[in-house]
């Protein structure tokens, strides 16, 4: 895959905490403000992993964008390739539970940072799957969608 979304992943990572600034409060009528945007990155985040758990593609559908990319030392993955790995078998996470949330919050950009827990079946075998990962949301058109994701193994549990 094209080498431009690992740099602009790296470039959105390290240049945003550096740029954002908090936004203003929000007034009556205006978007949600910070505290409730945040609440609701991470309760997507928290449903889109209970669907990668289940095998539940309509919700992932729902929540990750179609321009999805998946950020990985192998390669990059896009959103069809990952969802015909969960339709065919081929990958599937049983047991994932995450831990650790932090959503941090960029205007109309959210970064959150978790781990997951649980197993990973690819290939036709079953490891343990323990990672520390951040996944990008953007807000397009009214609402929070998943567009980026890198992950490590994590070394402890």
């Amino acid at each position: 895959m094209n080498s431009r979304w690992t740099w602009a992943f790296a470039l959105l990572l390290a240049a945003a905490p550096a740029s954002a600034a908090p936004p203003p409060p929000a007034s009556p009528g205006s978007a949600a403000a910070p505290d409730d945007a945040s609440r609701e990155v991470e309760r997507l985040e928290r449903e889109l992993v209970a669907a990668i758990r289940t095998g539940d593609l309509a919700v992932y559908d729902r929540i990750v964008a179609d321009d999805y990319v998946v950020v990985g030392a192998s390669g990059d993955r896009t959103k069809p390739e990952v969802m015909a790995s969960y339709r065919s078998g081929e990958r599937s996470y049983p047991g994932l539970e995450i831990a650790d949330v932090g959503v941090h919050m960029y205007g109309d950009t959210a970064v959150v940072a978790a781990k997951t827990l649980g197993n990973r079946k690819e290939g036709g075998k079953e490891e343990p799957n323990r990672v520390r990962y951040v996944r990008v949301y953007a807000r397009r058109g009214g609402r929070w969608q998943a567009v980026a994701q890198m992950a490590v193994p994590q070394t402890t549990p």
